[in-house]
């Protein structure tokens, strides 16, 4: 069983690990600008743009329920400069492809690669913390995290005033680069003294056991649902803002540049509040700021609103995200009941899956027509509110 302490996170910890996790706002936050670019370039309609997010998402969920797994047998630093060293790789031969189908192999291959250093950064956290110091820990990896997904969107829009969307991908290659250089030098292996030998029955046992266990899967799902919200922003917002309300590529990257903040802030508002309040009660309240953003999203969208509506709706719905998760997450791995790179891999894997489903989804009726996202947004709340429900009436049971 992997050691933990409750000793507060060293400062360069939380910044290797921090630039790690920041695989997810790169691959897709900087790439959001351009989805209107890559449909016309391409001559194919929203929903097939958008599964070039969509393959990305599915990769970093698959990355994660692979690569964490993988890392517990292997070690973290190890398996993270492979994966690493291969996303750059394909997003240097991304900036070549001439057809989606290239493009959509690669967009996976970069989720894949991205997803398994997104859960080696969180498990070797878990490797040595628990309980509020990994809230706290997980939290503060965000910000920088946040601090990224402010730059992505801005970094992207520019590069598409500037060039065209290939300029991103040379970015990537660049960036990803850059972080392979840090992670060679800089991360830590906390696998050292107990790497075991890969065992797939003995994982697969293991998953079983966790989604038996109703103290993890009740925040894994509500973890799922909250980033259902984000990774449905992420697909219908470009498309909303540049087709209906004729936003330009950039200043719709400085929008989601407002919501990277909006995230940042509120990570970090959380990791201070749950020293002082129950993490189920800050749950609640985090959530409850979420699901107004919702109802001001479907009326914004139903009546046409004003845009300076709508970007206030976006940022009630989109920022609790960053205080949800950490607080699921942690709750989750709390109950896990092996190794920490297979609780974090799974919370990954639901997480990154049910945005893969849901982003071609959004424009499954083209550009100009929201309704399905409004009722993706529906639904989601629905299922989050019963979530809630089950999540507090488990709390008394066991108190």
């Amino acid at each position: 069983m992997d050691k933990t302490s409750s000793r507060q996170l060293p400062i360069m910890i939380i910044i290797v690990l921090g630039v790690m996790t920041t695989f997810g706002p790169l691959t897709i936050d900087m790439y959001v600008p351009s989805l209107p670019s890559v449909q016309s370039d391409f001559s194919t309609t929203a929903s097939e743009a958008q599964l070039s997010l969509s393959f990305a998402m599915i990769g970093l969920a698959l990355g994660q329920f692979t690569f964490g797994p993988l890392s517990d047998a292997f070690g973290r630093k190890k398996i993270a400069l492979i994966i690493i060293t291969i996303y750059a790789i394909a997003s240097f031969i991304a900036i070549f492809t001439t057809s989606m189908t290239g493009l959509l192999i690669l967009r996976l291959i970069q989720g894949l690669t991205g997803g398994g250093a997104i859960v080696i950064a969180k498990a070797s956290i878990g490797d040595q913390h628990k309980g509020k110091t990994l809230a706290k820990g997980l939290a503060s990896l965000l910000v920088v995290n946040g601090i990224i997904t402010i730059l992505a969107p801005l970094v992207g829009g520019y590069a598409l005033a500037v060039a065209n969307w290939q300029a991103i991908f040379l970015i990537l290659t660049v960036v990803s680069l850059l972080i392979l250089v840090f992670a060679i030098f800089k991360m830590e292996e906390t696998r050292t003294n107990e790497l075991s030998k890969l065992n797939f029955g003995a994982i697969f046992k293991d998953f079983g056991s966790l989604l038996k266990t109703p103290a993890f899967i009740l925040p894994m799902l509500l973890q799922g649902l909250t980033y259902v919200m984000l990774f449905s922003f992420s697909s219908a917002a470009p498309f909303i803002t540049q087709k209906i309300y004729e936003m330009t590529p950039q200043q719709f990257s400085f929008l989601f540049a407002v919501n990277g903040i909006g995230l940042i802030i509120m990570s970090q508002v959380t990791a201070k509040l749950v020293e002082r309040f129950n993490r189920y009660f800050l749950l609640i309240a985090l959530t409850t700021i979420q699901l107004t953003g919702v109802i001001l999203i479907v009326i914004s969208l139903t009546l046409h609103l004003p845009l300076w509506v709508l970007v206030i709706a976006f940022f009630l719905n989109v920022c609790p995200v960053t205080g949800i998760g950490p607080l699921s997450f942690a709750l989750a791995m709390e109950s896990r009941t092996g190794g920490s790179g297979n609780a974090s891999s799974l919370l990954g894997l639901f997480q990154f899956i049910l945005g893969g489903i849901m982003a071609p989804l959004i424009g499954i009726k083209g550009e100009y027509n929201t309704l399905p996202y409004i009722t993706v947004l529906i639904i989601t709340a629905l299922l989050i509110i019963g979530l809630e429900i089950s999540l507090k009436y488990f709390q008394k049971q066991n108190n």
